[in-house]
């Protein structure tokens, strides 16, 4: 979606300039309307269930929206 897409491209952007910047070790997301980094021994700690009908779905959307190429 446009979303998605103007996201990426944020996220991105953001990315680089920390990078450029000198900084390193964080994952760009996006918090409450914002870019936000967050360290990632931070991110790695925080693991979550992994949602098996969420991922059931995926499946069942990329085997038709790719033409069966998952």
């Amino acid at each position: 979606s446009t979303f998605d897409r103007i996201l990426a491209s944020r996220l991105g952007a953001a990315a680089v300039e920390l990078l450029a910047g000198g900084g390193s070790g964080q994952l760009a997301g996006w918090v409450d309307g914002a870019v936000a980094f967050t360290p990632l021994d931070e991110v790695a700690a925080n693991k979550k269930q992994l949602d098996l009908d969420l991922w059931r779905l995926l499946g069942v959307l990329a085997k038709y929206s790719t033409g069966g190429r998952f």
